[in-house]
């Protein structure tokens, strides 16, 4: 109870991050409504409570985890019986039917800002309910249903606005700043050059821009060679294919494992574009999905949910993050299956413009690899990411922070180092990698700016670029040790200090 917890409340703080920066944004303002995290703890318990409905009950597992996942009990769950609850979830129902009103508008900030909070807002709706079905140790098929035609709707929604983005010749870039390999402040956050779709046609990178976008990734040396080894059996089919000889007939899916953070995404989003600009792949594009995108509710309808994603990826990329959630073990005869042999099948119709890329915990994909007699043999390329060195994530942090105009001080840096050093394995898994790096310097950021707006004299182009020591202490909560150098008191202070009388 106790795991799923913490992870239903790293879910909820990831929801919350995303209207945090609707509020930053001014897009949440636009809706007359003052108190936005009030509106999120409804939405939250309200979603929860439909859940119990749908699936047959609540227990009390599942009592206390609504109660005690959102910032405050706004519906007092906590004080209530199972059916006072559940009566609660009923009087409440609108907060969790159609499309949330948070989504919207992040959906909105993220289409005039060029920002990415909807993915995490819907990313992190899926990881709750994922928790708070599993929060009496014990999910049942029903609730695994309603979490994937829940979540997986909300997923088309997003995945049906993104394939009208691309419909009107805006093509996605992997151009963010916060990304190793990216292009920072030449490309808007949400991939697209400045100058919109004719600007970007004009723009589109060469194949020795990509390789050299691959080649400047920090780390992931053995990744990059896997990916070199590719390319240049692609260059000599390619050859082959000009002379009149015979090319050997092999499949490019491929299975990415690691831990969250290790850039998976990031080298799949290049490999894409690399692929195009080979000749490999006719567009391009990277589709992300995992089980929610994938596995529908109800009998029959899996089949097309999964459909509709292949068709969407041609010419491209599909990469299925998380992809052992489609064959759980227990869960046999859950439409995860179906998902999985409707897929199999595509893979082959689809062949020669499609990659398919599945990604997830190394372990855990073995699962999902035997689970259907024709998909293991689909994927002959395994390509391992391994979590990044100290000096790696210090790399990413600098290069980061120099993108975005900031510099880290020396005292700064070794605070941050500091953290690394202490971090339990259990800390590492919880962290993320890359991702972790990027959070990190958000919470200097802040805490940078704290200090800042409270200085009574003058603030200096320089001070607005350093992040100090005191920063990183303060977004850490790391203390530092007394200076043991300081300097001594004049004598007549010292024993005044004391309380001597003086000579």
């Amino acid at each position: 109870m106790d795991d799923q917890m913490t992870k239903g409340r790293a879910a909820y703080a990831q929801m919350a991050d995303a209207c945090d920066a609707l509020v930053k944004s001014g897009n949440w303002q636009r809706v007359g409504a003052s108190d936005i995290k009030l509106f999120l703890d409804m939405y939250t318990q309200s979603l929860l409570l439909k859940m119990a409905q749908e699936s047959g009950g609540i227990s009390d597992g599942l009592l206390r985890f609504i109660a005690e996942i959102p910032s405050r009990d706004v519906l007092s769950i906590g004080k209530a019986s199972r059916e006072a609850a559940l009566n609660i979830g009923f009087k409440n129902r609108s907060f969790a039917e159609g499309t949330p009103l948070l989504l919207r508008c992040c959906v909105a900030m993220d289409d005039k800002d060029g920002t990415q909070s909807a993915q995490q807002f819907v990313d992190g709706v899926s990881k709750l309910l994922y928790a708070a079905a599993d929060a009496d140790g014990d999910m049942t098929g029903r609730e695994l249903s309603f979490i994937t035609g829940y979540a997986g709707g909300l997923r088309t929604f997003l995945m049906t606005r993104a394939a009208g983005r691309h419909a009107s010749g805006v093509q996605e870039m992997n151009c963010r700043a916060d990304v190793p390999g990216g292009k920072g402040n030449d490309a808007r956050a949400d991939g697209a050059p400045k100058g919109g779709a004719a600007q970007a046609e004009q723009q589109e990178e060469t194949l020795d821009e990509l390789m050299a976008q691959l080649d400047g990734l920090i780390g992931l040396e053995g990744v990059k060679r896997e990916v070199r080894t590719l390319i240049n059996l692609i260059k000599v089919r390619k050859m082959r294919e000009a002379h009149g000889l015979k090319v050997m007939d092999m499949s490019f899916h491929m299975v990415f494992t690691g831990n969250p953070g290790t850039g998976k995404t990031t080298v799949a989003r290049l490999v894409a574009k690399i692929y195009k600009q080979l000749g490999f792949l006719s567009k391009g594009q990277l589709i992300e999905t995992d089980r929610s995108g994938l596995v529908a509710g109800y009998v029959g309808q899996t089949a097309g949910k999964v459909t509709d994603v292949v068709n969407s990826a041609l010419g491209g990329i599909l990469f299925i993050d998380e992809a052992y959630a489609l064959a759980r073990k227990g869960m046999e005869n859950d439409f995860g299956h179906e998902a999985i042999d409707t897929l199999v099948k595509l893979m082959e119709d689809h062949r020669d413009d499609l990659v398919v890329i599945v990604a997830g915990y190394t372990d855990e994909m073995h699962d999902f690899l035997t689970s259907n007699p024709g998909l293991i043999s689909r994927f002959n390329k395994y390509i391992d990411f391994p979590d990044y060195s100290d000096d790696e994530l210090m790399d990413i942090l600098m290069m980061n922070a120099k993108r975005q105009g900031y510099a880290v001080s020396e005292g700064a840096q070794a605070v941050v180092r500091e953290m690394l050093c202490g971090m339990t394995l259990s800390d590492r898994l919880d962290f993320g990698n890359a991702r972790g790096m990027r959070n990190t310097l958000e919470k200097l950021v802040q805490e940078q700016a704290n200090r800042l707006a409270t200085l009574d004299g003058e603030v200096t182009k320089e001070m607005l670029c350093e992040i100090a020591e005191s920063d990183a202490r303060e977004a850490l909560g790391i203390a530092g040790e007394a200076d043991e150098e300081q300097s001594p008191l004049p004598a007549e202070d010292a024993a005044q200090a004391a309380g001597e009388p003086q000579a």
